[in-house]
């Protein structure tokens, strides 16, 4: 009786010790410093890249359709500056080629005429027919369109204000191309490489992404500021960008997530 007691007394003393050896284990292999430092990967922010859209004509902006946070298209109409002046350049463009083809006409018609003198007839024709081209492009630069299909992520232009080539009417962000930035120490970089494979995974989805290194920093860094520890912080890391082969919608630009290099 007393070695039967004995050994139900031992087995929940047993147990414990064995659940308390699992879970040491367990958190050595995966949540240990030793564990995570081990890991090649970081974390960081889904990022999709943005195409500033500038005008190639100054102008007035007389309409505008840019919304920010609207998905638009490829050659969707984003802007719209004033006409009036590169509509008149078109109509003098129009009496230019009149008034050359009239001359042309003439001096080739003259039996008195050098062949010169024919030739430079021609040329002003054809000078006149090309600043009705140039004419024409300068009156379609009034209409501005999305370069590529994404979301307005910001909108700067309005209709009243005056637009310079150069500066940004809006921004589009790309949405169908993300990628991801994270930091890898000194100490690692060498066992990155172009090209390399990865996975994503966030807290949104339970779902894992394939993702490609595209860049890796030439020179370090002290790592930024948005790393958790000061400890992290004051290691020196390589940038590396990766872009992401098989995003979906559920990823969003601006999400947090975690990358494993393989």
């Amino acid at each position: 009786m007393a070695v039967q007691q004995l050994r139900k007394r031992l087995i929940p003393v047993i147990l414990v010790v064995v659940i308390i050896g699992v879970g040491y284990w367990w958190w050595k292999t995966n949540l240990s410093p030793e564990a995570t430092a081990s890991v090649l990967g970081g974390t960081g922010t889904i990022e999709a890249e943005q195409v500033a859209i500038t005008p190639q004509a100054s102008g007035r902006i007389i309409e505008s359709k840019a919304e920010e946070g609207v998905a638009v298209k490829k050659g969707d109409l984003l802007f719209r500056l004033d006409p009036t002046l590169p509509a008149l350049q078109v109509a003098q463009a129009d009496i230019g080629i009149k008034a050359a083809q009239a001359n042309y006409d003439n001096v080739r018609n003259d039996s008195g005429s050098t062949d010169s003198e024919v030739a430079a007839a021609k040329a002003q024709l054809d000078q006149a027919k090309v600043a009705k081209r140039m004419a024409q492009v300068q009156l379609g630069y009034q209409s501005i369109s999305s370069p590529l299909d994404g979301v307005l992520v910001s909108v700067v232009g309005h209709p009243g204000e005056n637009a310079v080539p150069g500066s940004a009417l809006a921004i589009v962000s790309d949405t169908a191309h993300l990628a991801i930035t994270i930091y890898i120490p000194e100490d690692q970089i060498g066992k990155v490489s172009i090209g390399q494979a990865g996975t994503l995974t966030t807290d949104s989805t339970d779902k894992t992404y394939n993702a490609k290194v595209e860049f890796i920093a030439s020179s370090p860094e002290f790592a930024p500021s948005s790393l958790e520890t000061k400890d992290q912080r004051v290691k020196l890391v390589y940038q590396v960008k990766l872009k992401l082969t098989d995003a979906d919608s559920a990823l969003k630009p601006g999400m947090p997530a975690d990358v494993v290099l393989q």
